[in-house]
């Protein structure tokens, strides 16, 4: 995997595909590349997925302060600078996706440099200028403990932190169960993972909507209803504030209930 050196330390990405446009991809809270790909898999071009700091192949932080989203936003910053500087590429990134987290550090991003991209999805946005206090994430100090023991944990303590993060509608079934039990093998051990799950729910990313009065992009904004951890109106309210914004809501999980509704919209936007 081809690495550039961030704020923190070492920032790895994988690079997909070829020629324009160039669309940088940024996932969730304890998430990595793998689980931004199905988001990126009809679009076309040349397709850059970024493992932020502590995540992946990404080095963790020296110290718990360095979890913002301030800081999060100049790790990608850092890897477009390093892709458009790349030997035989050079091809800066003019368009971004990002996840629950990751959408979260790309509106950071924009409220900075309003025209930096031409065209963004923001998917599962969650609350963006409040700390969360919502009760559901209460799962999160047992995924923080798990996350820390890692072999020595309960490895079903773990998985069941991680359902119970999903949708309501999906938590029952035998793949979003199998998905928990392996992504909590990745995910043990992971002290830059634990930071990130123990600080950046309750940290903020905007100081108001209003910062955003500004950005030039295109922005399609994606929800999905009887979501805890993404409510819709966190959505709701973000593409009323955007200058030029446009909402797509799910009644089924875009990832586990509608995955080619979410290539053909996400490829469909994007690939214009």
């Amino acid at each position: 995997m081809p690495e550039v050196e961030g704020p923190a330390g070492r920032l790895h990405y994988v690079v997909t595909g070829d020629g324009g446009p160039t669309t940088v991809f940024v996932p969730g809270l304890a998430q990595t590349i793998a689980d931004t790909r199905p988001f990126g898999s009809a679009v076309v071009g040349t397709r850059v997925f970024v493992d932020l700091r502590g995540h992946g192949g990404s080095q963790a932080p020296g110290s718990v302060d360095e979890w913002t989203y301030a800081a999060l936003a100049d790790d990608v910053r850092a890897v477009v600078a390093g892709v458009s500087g790349e030997p035989g590429r050079g091809v800066s990134p003019t368009r971004a996706l990002g996840v629950s987290l990751g959408a979260a550090v790309l509106l950071r991003l924009l409220a900075d440099e309003p025209d930096r991209f031409e065209r963004v999805v923001i998917a599962l946005p969650g609350p963006l200028t409040l700390p969360r206090t919502d009760a559901d994430l209460s799962v999160t100090d047992v995924l923080v403990d798990e996350v820390v023991a890692g072999p020595a944990g309960d490895p079903l303590a773990h998985a069941a932190a991680l359902v119970a993060m999903q949708p309501a509608a999906v938590q029952d079934r035998t793949d979003v169960k199998l998905w928990a039990r392996r992504h909590a093998a990745e995910l043990g051990g992971r002290r830059g993972i634990a930071e990130a799950i123990r600080r950046m729910p309750w940290a903020v990313a905007l100081p108001s909507l209003g910062v955003l009065d500004g950005v030039t992009a295109e922005v399609l904004v994606l929800a999905q209803r009887d979501d805890a951890v993404h409510p819709v109106e966190s959505a709701e309210q973000l593409a009323a504030a955007l200058p030029n914004a446009q909402l797509a809501v799910s009644d089924v999980p875009w990832v586990w209930g509608g995955r080619s509704a979410l290539r053909e919209t996400v490829s469909g936007f994007l690939n214009r």
